[in-house]
C-alpha cells in the first residue's frame, strides 16, 4: 500500500511543472526571437548582396563602353574586383564569379533579358550565398527550431541608352539663347543644364522639347507663353550629364602628342558602331610650315604643307580615309579651309577657319586648340552634304575651344561639339540634320528653321547612358 500511495503522490505532485513548462516556452521564444534576429540578418545580407549587384553590373558595362577595345573577359574581371572589394571573399565567401557576369539585350517591352557575350549594350549580374557555395548565411537563434541557414540571391540588370536630346538638338552646360523668329519641329531637343532663354514669335511643333533644371531657368519677356507657339507643350525640367562634353574634357590640349592620342581614343570611343567605316588608309603626319613645304610623294607618312593644307605640288595634303594628324608650331596659326573636305579625319592643334567655297562632308576634323574661335566660318561654310537625310555625308567638328561662324552657314546632318561657346548663324532652312553640343553656351540667332532629319544622322558621335532596369 504504502508504495502505490507513493506512486499516486508522484503521478498527481505539480512539483517540478514549471521546468518543463520553461523549456517548451524557451524554444518557443528563441524560435521568435529567431524570427526577429536571423530574417533581419537575412535581409540585410540580401541587401548587401544586392547593393553588391548592382554596382557591378554598373562598372561591367561601363567598362565593357568605355575602355577602349575591352573584351567581356577584361570588364568582368575588372568588375569582380569591384566586388570582392564590396564583399571580400575572405569573410563572405565566394558571392561571385566571372560566370554570373552575363552581357546581353534587354528587351524593354517584354521586360527580359537574353545572354550575348557579344553585346554591349545589357549586362546581368548574379550575386550568392547558397550552400551549394558554402557560403549560406547561417542562423543564430532558429537553429533551436532545426533551420540552420538561408539560402539568398540576388540579381542586377543594367542598360545603355541615349540621351533624350541624340541625335538632334542643342545642349549646353551653361545657357542656349535661341532669341526670336525660328521655328522647331517634332523630335527636335533643346537642353540647358542652366539657363534657356528665347524672345518671341519662336514655334515649337508638338513633339518639341525645351528643358532645363527648373522653371526658373527659363528667361522670356513676361508675354513670353503667349507669343511662343507651342513653348508651354514642350517644356520639360531635369538636368542630364552631358556625356560627350564630360569625356572631352579629359583631353589635354598639350603636349601634342598626348592630345592627339587622347583625341583619338575619345574619337574611337564615340564611334564603336562603324561610324568611321571609310577609314581604310594608314595615317599621316602633316607639319603646317610658313615657307615652301618640302618635296613629298602621294605615299609618304610625314609631309608638310602650308597653311592653306596643300604640299609642294599644290595638292591637297591630307590623305582620304584616313587619320590625318596637322601640327602647327604656333597657337595662332590659322589653316584655310578653302575646298570641300570628304572621307577623312583631321586631329590637329591649328585653329580653323572655313572660307569661301569651304566645307565637310563624310568627314570628321577636331582641333586642341583652345580659343574662342578655334574653329570659324565665313557666310557660306556648309557642315555635311546637302543630301535630303540620306544616309552618309554628315561631318563632325570636335573643339577644346569655341566656334564662331557667321550668318549663312548651313549644317546637314552636322555635328558640333565644343568645350567653350558655340555661336552661329543661319538663314532660313539652313539647317536640317544639326547636333550641337557645348561645354559652355550655345547662342543661335534670329529666323533659323530647324529642320529635323531623323535620319542621316548615323555618323554622330555618341556616348551611351546607363541605368538599372531589374
Amino acid at each position: 500500500m504504502p508504495r502505490l500511495s507513493a506512486a499516486r503522490s508522484f503521478v498527481t505532485s505539480e512539483d517540478g511543472g514549471m521546468t518543463g513548462g520553461g523549456l517548451i516556452f524557451m524554444i518557443v521564444f528563441l524560435a521568435v526571437g529567431g524570427l526577429a534576429v536571423d530574417v533581419s540578418n537575412a535581409i540585410s545580407q540580401r541587401t548587401h548582396l544586392q547593393l553588391t549587384a548592382d554596382a557591378t553590373a554598373h562598372s561591367a558595362l561601363y567598362l565593357r563602353n568605355n575602355t577602349l577595345n575591352a573584351t567581356p573577359e577584361d570588364a568582368k574581371t575588372a568588375a569582380l574586383a569591384l566586388a570582392q572589394t564590396n564583399m571580400p571573399p575572405g569573410v563572405f565567401g565566394e558571392v561571385m564569379t566571372t560566370q554570373d557576369i552575363e552581357f546581353g539585350v534587354w528587351n524593354r517591352a517584354t521586360r527580359t533579358f537574353t545572354p550575348d557575350e557579344t553585346s554591349r549594350t545589357a549586362v546581368r549580374v548574379w550575386t550568392q550565398r547558397e550552400a551549394a557555395r558554402e557560403n549560406e548565411v547561417t542562423t543564430y537563434l532558429l537553429k533551436f527550431a532545426g533551420f540552420d541557414a538561408f539560402d539568398v540571391r540576388t540579381a542586377s540588370i543594367f542598360e545603355t541608352y541615349k540621351s533624350p536630346c541624340d541625335p538632334e538638338g542643342m545642349v549646353a552646360e551653361e545657357l542656349v539663347d535661341i532669341q526670336s523668329n525660328n521655328s522647331y519641329f517634332d523630335g527636335f531637343c533643346i537642353h540647358s543644364n542652366d539657363i534657356v532663354s528665347l524672345n518671341s514669335n519662336n514655334y515649337f511643333e508638338e513633339g518639341t522639347v525645351v528643358s532645363m533644371p527648373d522653371s526658373t531657368r527659363l528667361d522670356m519677356p513676361a508675354s513670353g507663353a503667349d507669343t511662343n507657339e507651342g513653348l508651354t507643350e514642350a517644356l520639360r525640367y531635369g538636368a542630364m550629364q552631358i556625356r560627350l562634353i564630360n569625356a572631352l574634357r579629359q583631353v589635354p590640349s598639350s603636349p601634342y602628342a598626348s592630345g592627339i592620342a587622347a583625341m583619338w581614343n575619345y574619337i574611337q570611343l564615340a564611334t564603336r558602331d562603324g561610324q568611321l567605316g571609310y577609314l581604310t588608309a594608314p595615317p599621316r603626319n602633316i607639319t603646317i610650315v610658313n615657307g615652301r613645304p618640302a618635296p613629298s610623294s602621294a605615299s609618304s607618312d610625314s609631309v608638310q604643307a602650308g597653311r592653306d593644307l596643300l604640299d609642294r605640288n599644290n595638292a591637297l595634303a591630307l590623305r582620304p580615309n584616313a587619320v590625318n594628324y596637322v601640327f602647327c608650331s604656333s597657337s595662332s596659326t590659322q589653316l584655310a579651309v578653302g575646298q570641300v573636305l570628304s572621307n577623312m579625319v583631321m586631329i590637329t592643334n591649328c585653329q580653323i577657319s572655313f572660307g569661301s567655297g569651304g566645307a565637310l562632308e563624310n568627314g570628321l576634323i577636331a582641333t586642341l586648340h583652345t580659343g574662342a574661335r578655334s574653329i570659324n566660318g565665313s557666310s557660306d561654310t556648309r557642315i555635311g552634304a546637302i543630301d535630303d537625310c540620306a544616309s552618309g555625308g554628315g561631318a563632325q567638328l570636335i573643339s577644346l575651344g569655341g566656334m564662331n561662324f557667321a550668318s549663312g552657314v548651313s549644317i546637314h546632318g552636322g555635328q558640333l561639339i565644343a568645350l567653350q561657346e558655340i555661336s552661329f548663324a543661319a538663314n532660313g532652312n539652313g539647317l536640317r540634320g544639326t547636333s550641337i553640343i557645348s561645354g559652355d553656351t550655345v547662342s543661335g540667332t534670329s529666323n533659323m528653321e530647324m529642320g529635323l532629319c531623323g535620319s542621316g544622322m548615323e555618323d554622330n558621335l555618341s556616348l551611351d547612358y546607363f541605368r538599372m532596369v531589374q
